[in-house]
């Protein structure tokens, strides 16, 4: 049994290769090899940190690289800042859509009017827009929680395409809401608007979705690539 100082390196040390690229059963290998090392040590009477020669996470990453040459964990770094990134425009875009969503029911239910029919046009882009940003939490929050587990990459890549095709359908909506009820004849119509927004739509929504699906891809198990080759 360790004593609580060398449970504690071990936990650690855990933490940190599980944030590589590594199937489950190759973690819970790490994991016995560790452990019986500080037993070794406890038994020889010896400081485990001491036998290690270096920081627990040093100790991994030299210990990783020179098994399986994983000098880096993949695409660990991008999964978890889309996630992170996905959490919290998922959040502000769900309340904001939320609110429109609200509006749009008051002013096409509750007091028909003449905004009734801007009303129902609004209405459908906020649950577009209302659908995105929840699917945008959800999968944020997976991709985070899973970034360091190879076996749930290929549903993470599925996740970043559902992303990506539901901004193409946000990006339609919006753009053509735009167009067709910008209150002008063509003529005198600014497209400089529509093209604003293409750029900040391109950057907040597409570039996070591809990023996402990389991170994903990178961080796919061996064996499943080699098998979709």
């Amino acid at each position: 049994m360790l004593n609580k100082k060398d449970q504690k390196i071990i936990r650690q040390m855990m933490r940190h290769i599980r944030t590589f690229p590594l199937l489950d059963s190759e973690i819970r290998q790490f994991e016995r090899d560790l452990t019986g090392m500080a037993l070794e040590a406890e038994k020889r009477g010896e400081d485990f940190e001491d036998v290690l020669d270096m920081t627990p996470t040093e100790f991994c990453d030299e210990l990783l690289y020179s098994i399986g040459g994983s000098k880096a964990p993949g695409g660990r770094y991008l999964l978890k800042g889309a996630g992170i990134y996905y959490q919290l425009t998922g959040i502000l875009g769900t309340a904001l859509f939320s609110l429109i969503l609200l509006l749009a029911l008051f002013y096409t239910i509750i007091i028909p009017s003449e905004l009734a029919q801007t009303g129902l046009l609004v209405l459908f882009v906020a649950a577009i827009g209302l659908t995105f940003f929840l699917l945008s939490l959800s999968f944020g929050n997976t991709a985070e929680r899973d970034c360091g587990t190879t076996e749930k990459s290929a549903q993470l890549v599925n996740n970043g395409k559902i992303l990506l095709v539901t901004a193409v359908i946000f990006d339609i909506v919006v753009t053509l809401y735009m167009i067709f009820n910008a209150g002008a004849s063509v003529g005198h119509f600014n497209y400089k608007l529509p093209l604003l927004m293409q750029v900040i739509i391109f950057f907040s929504c597409y570039m996070p979705a591809i990023l996402y699906i990389i991170g994903a891809k990178r961080n796919l198990p061996r064996e499943y690539v080699l098998n979709e080759l």
